[in-house]
């Protein structure tokens, strides 16, 4: 004997069926991942290099916290980029554009040089810097230096600011949609 809920459960799988089959139907059939539609670029989502994201990172050390991260920071901070990247097209190139920017302007890796030395190359460019003077000349990568400035800088400072690590800065000791003290919410209040 079949209970009722195991027969509507068998209803509704079949509907569901015969909808998503003509769904499929309707837009040519089914797609594998990384298959190309006919109008536009594959599915999958363009990721960050690693040579990228450490640069990120190394920029992040510089402007949000001035000391090297730590890893629960590290990871937070990685995490955030790479879901950024992935999600937001036009975060992605502005990554993108600030790990290239940061590269040229140190001349070398910027991630591999050291704290202090990443520190004075921000200062000299004023990459910690949103506004400029109008009569302070940017050269040739004036363009990629606003987006560093007005784009990658405040992202990222949000970025670490919203994660624990931001939160147990400022004395909270339990970041939002965690389990904090049961203790304090289960005595009556004084």
């Amino acid at each position: 004997m079949i209970s009722r809920r195991l027969a509507l459960q068998r209803l509704l799988l079949g509907l569901w069926s015969v909808v998503t089959a003509a769904a499929c139907r309707a837009s040519g059939g089914a797609r594998t991942v990384g298959e190309r539609d006919a109008t536009g670029p594959p599915s999958e989502s363009p990721t960050l290099s690693a040579a990228e994201l450490d640069t990120l990172l190394a920029f992040s050390e510089v402007i949000v916290v001035g000391r090297a991260l730590l890893p629960a920071e590290h990871d937070d901070l990685a995490e955030h980029i790479e879901e950024s990247a992935r999600t937001n097209p036009d975060r992605f190139s502005s990554y993108r554009t600030t790990a290239a920017t940061l590269d040229r302007l140190a001349v070398a890796r910027f991630a591999q040089l050291e704290l202090r030395d990443r520190a004075a190359m921000v200062a000299r460019h004023r990459l910690d810097v949103r506004t400029v003077p109008p009569a302070q000349d940017l050269g040739a990568i004036a363009d990629d230096l606003r987006i560093v400035r007005t784009e990658t800088v405040p992202d990222l400072i949000d970025a670490y600011w919203s994660s624990p690590a931001g939160w147990a800065a400022v004395a909270y000791a339990t970041f939002p949609g965690r389990c904090g003290d049961l203790g304090r919410y289960t005595r009556p209040e004084a």
